[in-house]
């Protein structure tokens, strides 16, 4: 099919990760769609404005190629804004019933982009259509997912460029970013994650024989920090925290690019909901995932699905399997709360230090079998050239 022009539209709700998916998702598809006139509609600007320096607070702007609009000022220039060959409906959000209504008679193509999950039965339903009052627009089902029979996970150029720039020169990027600290030789984990109680991971790491730092990363991750701390405070440098062994920075908050940077040089990531946990688990690091907290703890059934197609995707040794049973154990216990509380969790993370070295191993197959078989964006272009 030819196209000349995409739309994506997001609402955001109370975290990052909508728009840092669908603003990645919108470089990507502009390098390859080089000529198409890529155009975002938000319900609202402030996490945009966290994440990327450059945009304002305005209802029309130009960003990296993309034209970024806010969804009052599609409703109020409805007939001079038009509709796209192609729209992209992220996460539900509901797109504008003008908009919509004018699609179903100008539009090809109208693709739903759902919430990554690792549950078996997005396959069934990947590329399925929805049934929808027009002769000309199609309505499809495209599920992000963990399988090559699903939709993928997102992993942009830029990431990759970035993930090699950290990894070759770690102490270039620690510098650039933490030139008042000495992490030179450091055995270095950022944390970034919702309300939790950390007590576990600093008894852990007080007894580990590796001096560790911990980048701690947004709002509630140190608010979740300082609240434990309290009780256990050894000695305070304004931003820092010392705690027997472990050094803990209270970080400024970074834009897309620059934490992906920092992950990148870092030896282990703490990561929360969906666009930092891709990053995380494509990087082929030891990693955490926070995921993000459902009622009648529903998350719990999508960490489970995640962890069983993790075990499949990645051949293991003898050896490894008690590793990465134990591993996927973690991360369950890890999410396992029907509250955000600070209350004591019950996750133990030995497995994690003890076997440091051999996680890193089964996180780098991991991360070769995303990169090989599940790669969003590029099934996402193949799916519009085909349709």
């Amino acid at each position: 099919m030819k196209v000349n022009s995409i739309d994506i539209f997001c609402e955001i709700i109370d975290n990052f990760g909508d728009i840092g998916v669908v603003y990645r998702i919108s470089k990507e598809l502009k390098k390859i769609f080089q000529n198409v006139r890529i155009r975002i509609v938000l319900n609202r600007l402030e996490e945009f404005k966290a994440i990327n320096k450059k945009v304002k607070d305005t209802d029309y702007q130009e960003i990296d190629g993309l034209i970024c609009v806010t969804e009052k000022y599609v409703k109020e220039n409805m007939e001079s804004f038009g509709v796209s060959d192609v729209f992209i409906e992220a996460f539900g959000c509901n797109v504008p019933e003008e908009y919509v209504k004018a699609a179903k008679e100008n539009s090809k193509l109208w693709i739903n982009l759902e919430y990554l999950s690792g549950e078996k039965w997005i396959e069934d339903f990947h590329l399925c259509e929805s049934l929808i009052d027009s002769k000309t627009l199609k309505k499809i089902f495209f599920m992000p997912g963990f399988s090559e029979k699903s939709g993928g996970v997102i992993i942009d150029s830029g990431f990759l460029e970035r993930m090699k720039f950290g990894k070759e020169n770690r102490d270039e990027v620690l510098k650039k970013y933490f030139k008042d600290f000495d992490l030179k030789d450091k055995f270095i984990g950022t944390v970034f994650s919702y309300e939790k109680n950390f007590e576990n991971l600093l008894e852990t790491l007080k007894n580990y024989e590796k001096e560790t730092v911990l980048l701690l990363m947004g709002e509630k991750t140190q608010k979740s920090f300082s609240e434990i701390l309290k009780k256990n405070l050894t000695e305070d440098y304004g931003n820092i925290v010392k705690y027997g062994k472990i050094t803990m920075i209270y970080s400024d908050f970074f834009s897309q690019e620059e934490y992906e940077e920092i992950i990148s040089a870092s030896d282990f990531n703490f990561t929360r909901g969906e666009d930092s946990f891709v990053r995380g688990i494509v990087l082929g690091k030891p990693f955490m995932w926070h995921i993000y907290l459902q009622e009648e703890k529903a998350h719990m059934d999508k960490i489970k699905a995640f962890t069983e197609r993790f075990k499949e995707s990645v051949e293991v040794s003898e050896e490894e399997k008690n590793i990465i049973e134990s591993y996927c154990n973690l991360l369950e216990d890890y999410n396992d709360r029907d509250k955000n509380s600070l209350e004591k969790g019950k996750e133990n993370f030995r497995i994690f230090f003890e076997k440091f070295e051999e996680i890193n191993r089964i996180c780098e197959k991991y991360s070769k079998f995303l990169l090989e078989k599940c790669n969003l964006v590029k099934k996402l272009y193949k799916y519009i050239q085909e349709y």
